[in-house]
């Protein structure tokens, strides 16, 4: 046979090969529900093949399952899609067995690929069949090179194979390939496509020799056996085995050939309290188990996993000889997760062999696996962080956890100590509260049988007391000072904010900050709004040794302040002083003199120079904490419009129409919240740190504030108990025009002597920068470009004569265009803290849209908006788009967010959620992947105005519905509410 028929033969093979291997490889969605182990919640795609046609068995990777509660769906070739069950996962290497239920396909038939490690040889010519780049049925070429190389190091706090070889081949393949088949000319799969290099075409696959076994298992309903010393080996070659003293004739006097090899097996970790450890030490070579050689991973591991329970004789070089060393082997699946228990917003489980060993550390503890309310994870160690202690008890397994938490209170201080696994010699202690307001306890459980997870309620935690069951409070201050400064001081709190779920364009941030205490009968704490962005948080505050939980009271929609309320029943009387800041009932009311360390404030007009600091005034700025006071001079050196920008991705609230004043020199940012800027010795303004966003390099700006523009808020504040009237505003955004300019744009001469007569220092007018679009009048008045003259008939001196206003509409004179006019504009409510109540559904967050929202959409399609969803959530496999709102769901209007919860009741099916939670809490075997839920059809409308529709499919066990909700009143809590 000529070469050219040879090349067209082979060509033919391979072409013949893909289309019958075609129908067996699928797409695989998957969803990690929770985060678990090495995995966080999130979705992604990637690849599986069929390796048992008769029992439906997908052969894909460990990291493609995710090891937490999770839900999977197969796209085949014809775009049949089936539900997956998470039937099996190595809790070692990188592979995992799905079922689906053959007779939900029509109309084809899948053949099992035959797995063949035996195949492998260097040299082999091979294709990787799969969905790289998430392109459906991409094939890649390329040949075997190395078999014996060891595993792929992808970083600390993320999935790591050990204690097997891995295969490489330049092949090129990239996200979407995980779980690929790796095939021959034959089409027979000879590894599994595992990972790849990012910055060279090198793909890494596993062997197949473990995966033969355990799908042998699963086939028989078995869990395979796994077996563990605690102990991670490489392989290292003759040549490096040399080095260290192993001379190959040595070992062949000790029985072992070590011809043909390539290398042997080196001791590389060996975790304490663990099997191996005082037997094995690192850098122990590992020649033979129970007389049989051991050169490479499956010979060992062979052994091992048959051992489960009984002690194994390990031939050891160590130091010039060879010993021979006794261990019991562990079952593998002890040092495995399979419960998570969820305390308010807090994902515990065991720690994992998988994690213990990135860093040497012990098996014991409790991971914290994710926290968003910050109850046991305050940043030390992020996602290594390991709870050892609780209230001084140790907690080596989530069993001894759970026996400490039972018949702990709720309103009780937790004394937590954690440690970071992969260094356990940092550790920290530290007290937490449980969260006031958040779902109920649960603890999932996974099923040996589906590999699906069940829910338990966990009922340990004991309820708080209510209020009047609580023990007198004593105070724990100083009595009160007769200093200025020690009294701002003793007004100093802790406000503590801890997120309850993503709203208003913030996601969960744990923040802590200073407040001043401006109403000591009332209770109320003023402080920087970026403390209290998200208005879903639970809030405490703290004096002393006493810790008050608290409520939002008010955001100010114009200026970055705003006010939490606590129980001053709850606080002696003593411990804070009263600060004397008198009532300013709007606009500009007259008022006595006042001689305290407050405001002076006689007879106030808040439009009046005087209620302003001026350049050029030396002042002191007092801010700090309950323990420290800092006290810097500073002249005010400047004063212009406030003017934040808008963030495309959060649509946090901004800032404008607001006049701020700046400090030279500038007190220091860190941990300076609110601060209290002092001219003898009266409070005149307020030293803020704006409010962050995530996707702002500038994070810790501080700008000065007039205390004036503060206290008609504070006073309706003392006067109601619900949140004060919105302010009206004229959904524009103002710019400081110099005079010489206004001039030039044809504000005539005699309008500019007259402003100059009334205030001499005027140097601007203020011009129209941008319209913001909200919902006004579809002829709106104003333009930009247009300088405003006057309001109601008076001159326009000053950003607070525009800024805003009580009327639903007010008269302008403008000039535009070279000519004055006379304009009637519509003001539009701007209320602060509106959002009081979120719905949540198949993984996304709703509400009403709130002011910056309003001002960036094109069109209102609806009252529900969705800002963010919950990673790995449904919505995610639908090319989801954020920042929508919702205008239809299941082929139901949707105008309001109670029409979003009765649609909720009328597509969950409560007692088929409850009937699967039962079977898989009770093992029973289930023949289909297919969980509790609903295909919805999903309509909404982007804030750019286009429609689109998406498909949903729901998940009501791990996405099961809820809601918030807040009532009017400002010492209202939030409640939560399964739906």
């Amino acid at each position: 046979m000529t070469v050219e028929a040879i090349v067209r033969n082979e060509e033919h093979s391979w072409s013949t090969i893909q289309d019958r291997l075609r129908a067996s490889v699928v797409s695989i969605f998957s969803s990690q529900a929770i985060p678990f182990d090495t995995e966080e919640n999130a979705s992604s795609s990637a690849t599986g093949f069929v390796v048992d046609a008769e029992q439906g068995i997908i052969l894909s990777n460990r990291h493609v399952m995710h090891p937490g509660p999770s839900f999977h769906k197969a796209t085949f070739f014809d775009n049949q899609e089936v539900f997956l069950q998470p039937t099996y996962y190595d809790p070692e290497h990188d592979f995992a067995l799905f079922r689906y239920e053959s007779s939900e396909l029509t109309g084809i038939e899948p053949r099992a690929i035959r797995l063949a490690p035996e195949k492998a040889r260097s040299g082999l010519e091979i294709r990787v069949i799969g969905n790289d780049s998430s392109e459906k049925m991409s094939v890649l070429q390329g040949e075997l090179s190395q078999l014996d190389r060891n595993v792929i190091d992808y970083g600390a706090g993320t999935y790591n194979d050990m204690n097997t070889f891995y295969y490489h081949a330049s092949t090129s393949s990239k996200g979407g390939s995980s779980g690929s088949p790796v095939v021959d000319v034959a089409g027979d799969a000879v590894a599994l496509n595992a990972g790849s290099a990012i910055r060279s075409s090198s793909s890494f696959f596993l062997p197949l020799q473990r995966v033969v076994y355990a799908l042998e298992h699963v086939r028989q309903g078995r869990v395979p056996p796994r077996g563990t010393l605690q102990a991670v080996f490489r392989h290292v070659t003759h040549t490096e085995a040399a080095r260290l003293g192993l001379d190959p004739g040595a070992a062949a006097a000790e029985g072992v050939d070590l011809a043909g090899t390539t290398g042997v097996l080196i001791v590389h970790k060996v975790l304490p309290a663990g099997p191996a450890a005082g037997v094995l030490r690192v850098g122990d070579i590992v020649v033979s188990v129970d007389g049989t050689a051991v050169p490479g991973f499956p010979e060992l591991f062979g052994i091992v996993d048959t051992a489960v329970g009984r002690s194994i004789g390990m031939r050891v070089f160590r130091k010039g000889r060879f010993a021979t060393l006794h261990a019991t082997v562990q079952d593998l699946y002890e040092v495995t997760p399979a419960r998570c228990l969820r305390i308010g917003f807090s994902f515990l489980h065991d720690l994992s062999f998988q994690e213990a060993a990135q860093g040497s550390a012990a098996v014991s503890g409790v991971k914290v696996s994710q926290d968003y309310g910050g109850l046991f994870r305050r940043n030390h160690f992020a996602e290594r962080t390991v709870i050892h202690e609780i209230n001084y008890q140790p907690t080596p397994s989530l069993d001894a956890l759970m026996r400490v938490l039972r018949g702990v209170r709720r309103d009780q201080p937790l004394v937590v100590k954690v440690k970071d696994f992969k260094d356990p010699r940092e550790e920290a202690v530290f007290v937490a509260h449980f969260p006031p307001v958040s779902p109920a306890d649960v603890l999932f459980t996974r099923s040996s049988a589906t590999g699906f997870w069940s829910t338990t309620p966990f009922d340990g935690v004991l309820p708080a007391l209510q209020p009047d069951m609580l023990p007198d409070p004593a105070s724990t201050r100083p009595p009160v000072s007769s200093s200025f400064a020690g009294r701002i001081l003793q007004c100093m709190a802790w406000v503590d904010v801890r997120p309850v779920c993503p709203a208003d364009g913030h996601f969960y941030r744990n923040l802590g900050g200073c407040g001043l205490v401006v109403d000591r009968g009332r209770g109320l704490v003023l402080c920087s709004a970026r403390l209290v962005v998200n208005p879903t948080s639970n809030l405490s505050v703290t004096f002393g040794a006493t810790r008050i939980a608290a409520t939002l009271a008010y955001v100010h929609p114009l200026y970055p302040v705003a006010f939490v309320k606590y129980d001053p029943e709850l606080l002696p009387a003593d411990v804070v002083p009263d600060l004397d800041l008198p009532n300013v009932d709007p606009p500009n009311v007259d008022l006595p003199d006042v001689d305290l360390p407050g405001v002076d404030l006689a007879n106030l007009d808040l439009s009046s120079p005087r209620a302003r600091l001026c350049i050029g005034d030396m002042v002191f700025v007092l801010s700090g904490t309950q323990s420290a006071l800092d006290r810097i001079d500073a002249a005010v050196s400047s004063r212009q419009l406030l003017s934040t920008t808008a963030c495309g991705s959060c649509l946090n609230q901004r800032f404008y129409n607001t006049e701020e004043f700046s400090l030279s020199p500038m007190p220091p940012a860190v941990d300076t919240d609110v601060g209290v800027v002092v001219k003898d010795e009266r409070i005149c303004g307020l030293w803020l740190c704006l409010p962050e966003c995530v996707h702002d390099g500038d994070r810790h700006r501080h700008v000065g504030l007039d205390i004036a523009l503060v206290l008609p808020a504070l006073a309706q504040l003392r006067r109601e108990d619900t949140t004060p009237a919105a302010v009206r505003v004229l959904d524009v955004e103002f710019v400081r025009q110099p005079i010489a300019t206004a001039r030039a744009l044809g504000v005539s001469l005699p309008r500019l002597q007259q402003i100059m007569r009334t205030d001499p220092r005027a140097c601007s007018m203020l011009r129209v920068r941008r319209i913001l679009r909200v919902r006004t009048p579809d002829t709106l008045s104003l333009e930009v470009g247009d300088i405003v003259l006057e309001v109601n008939g008076r001159d326009v001196l000053h950003i607070d004569d525009v800024a805003s206003f009580t009327s639903k509409s007010v008269r302008l004179t403008i000039v535009r265009q070279g000519r004055q006019l006379e304009l009637d504009m519509p003001t539009t409510p701007f209320c602060g803290a509106n959002t009081r109540r979120i719905v949540y559904w198949a993984g996304m967050y709703l509400q009403q849209p709130y002011y910056t929202v309003l001002a960036q959409a094109t069109r209102l399609a609806s009252d529900v908006y969705m800002f963010a969803h919950f990673n790995g959530a449904p919505i995610e496999a639908t090319a989801y788009q954020g920042n929508t709102f919702i205008n239809e769901i299941a082929e139901h209007p949707i105008t309001t967010l109670d029409d979003v919860v009765r649609v909720i009741q009328l597509v969950k099916d409560q007692g088929a959620l409850a009937e699967f939670n039962r079977r898989v809490g009770e093992d029973h075997p289930l023949r289909s992947g297919t969980m509790p839920g609903r295909d919805v059809t999903i309509r909404t409308v982007l804030l750019n105005g286009d429609d689109a529709v998406k498909s949903v499919r729901t998940n009501d066990l791990y996405f099961g519905p809820w809601q918030l909700t807040r009532g009017p009143r400002i010492d209202d809590h939030w409640t939560w509410e399964q739906l």
